[in-house]
């Protein structure tokens, strides 16, 4: 009972915020060649995050800089993918209403790229957020429960398998 009254003040404090930053509606043609820096947001189960590297692995292989937002224990498994540059988050970065905490709230919105990619398949809040705390004005993101008040541009995925969602997305991308 308390999750739910947590959650729900949640969402209301993430509404509020993102009001502000007003997420339109642009032109998308040519968005992977003209971008050179992509802030990724990994996903947080384990079996969605080793699927999900084959997309780090696309994005390197076109020239791209790419960082991530991850849990800090799978910080070394990154760096073999010879990434530039990873924020780490560990359960001390979760505020009491399971949000980003101030630090990495901070940390966020000094950054700034050409387009942010959340990977989460499923409904994560803290996610979410953080996602758009990044300075961007293309943020992509898989569709699920309030995601029009995310992203830009929905994934939407039917796959049960996250493997082929991993290989549909990075097709998606290679349209562009």
């Amino acid at each position: 009972m308390i999750s739910y009254f947590r959650n729900l003040i949640a969402n209301y404090v993430v509404n509020k915020k993102l009001k502000a930053k007003n997420i339109t509606s642009r032109t998308f043609a040519n968005f992977l060649k003209k971008s050179s820096s992509f802030f990724i947001v990994m996903p947080e189960p384990e079996d969605d995050f080793q699927k999900s590297k084959g997309v780090l692995k696309f994005l390197k292989e076109n020239h791209k800089r790419v960082t991530t937002l991850n849990f800090d224990f799978r910080v070394t498994d990154l760096q073999q993918e010879h990434l530039e540059e990873y924020i780490p988050y560990g359960l001390v970065d979760y505020s009491k209403l399971n949000l980003p905490s101030k630090k990495i709230v901070e940390q966020l919105t000094e950054k700034e790229y050409d387009v942010v990619i959340d990977l989460n398949r499923g409904d994560n809040l803290f996610c979410s957020f953080a996602a758009n705390l990044v300075n961007s004005s293309l943020i992509i993101g898989f569709k699920k429960e309030n995601s029009d008040k995310y992203y830009n541009i929905q994934i939407d995925d039917k796959e049960e398998n996250s493997e082929f969602s991993y290989k549909n997305f990075i097709n998606f991308l290679q349209m562009f």
